[in-house]
């Protein structure tokens, strides 16, 4: 990911993600885990855009059912293979968002207008 970085003025996005000062050499890095970043992760138009584009490469590839792409995505983003309750947990969330999608064209659209990439 390539962002502007400047050494007087850290990033929103960075800093929620507890970015170090770059004023000074960072040896170790502060982890914390805050409602700030889990909607950076949502609401972010990069992250947005990201998801999007990521959904798009599963859906292109050659898999035919929910069951693949939930474990083509686990091996992409985590090189690894989902266990048993996470892919029963996305299945089951991406079945949720399927039918809301379904019932909320509108707001399927505004989704895949976020970012630059084309829909």
């Amino acid at each position: 990911l390539y962002t502007h970085w400047q050494r007087t003025f850290l990033h929103p996005m960075l800093a929620n993600f507890d970015a170090p000062s770059r004023e000074e050499t960072a040896c170790t890095r502060t982890v914390a885990n805050t409602p700030q970043q889990a909607l950076t992760l949502l609401d972010d138009p990069t992250f947005v855009e990201a998801a999007r584009t990521f959904a798009a490469k599963l859906l292109a590839a050659p898999v035919n059912d929910d069951a693949g792409r939930i474990a083509l995505a686990f091996v992409e983003a985590l090189a690894r293979a989902p266990r048993e309750k996470e892919s029963r947990s996305l299945a089951a969330f991406l079945g949720t968002q399927r039918d809301y999608f379904r019932t909320h064209p509108d707001d399927a659209r505004k989704l895949l207008r976020v970012g630059i990439a084309p829909a």
